[in-house]
């Protein structure tokens, strides 16, 4: 009987190896106040490596769908690989560029308005690819 369960585990972890990547993308908070910089973390939760760069999408709330927002920040090309069971942080800045405006112009840029948001991470691993992982968060007043 031992041998029928060590083979069942076995088999439920090579299904589970090959079914990832296993991922989990979460805030330190739910809700923001204008100013606060949020703690976006990736942990892997599988067996094999996920990879992604530092880079993410913003999206806002807004009739009824959501609409991408610009923001004034350049990501530089570095990829992060994450071993199973590990997590990786990073800090968030909640400001925007308005719009018919360039990023990196050296000038204070606005903090989010009130509402209702999405990060949106791209997170790539073996054997299904990449993946869009997204988390929700709201900025009071």
């Amino acid at each position: 009987m031992r041998w029928k369960t060590g083979a069942g585990i076995v088999v439920l972890m090579l299904l589970w190896g090959l079914s990832g990547p296993h991922f989990t993308v979460s805030l330190d908070k739910s809700t923001y106040s204008p100013g606060e910089e949020p703690e976006l973390r990736v942990r892997n939760v599988g067996l094999t490596p996920i990879y992604f760069g530092q880079g993410y999408l913003l999206y806002r709330w807004e009739n009824r769908s959501w609409v991408e927002m610009k923001t004034p920040f350049f990501f530089i090309a570095r990829l992060y690989d994450l071993s199973p069971f590990h997590s990786w942080k990073q800090s968030v800045t909640l400001k925007y560029l308005p719009e018919n405006e360039s990023p990196g112009e050296p000038r204070p840029y606005p903090h989010l308005p009130p509402g209702r948001y999405r990060l949106v991470k791209r997170i790539c691993g073996w054997p299904l690819g990449c993946r869009n992982a997204s988390v929700e968060f709201k900025v009071r007043e």
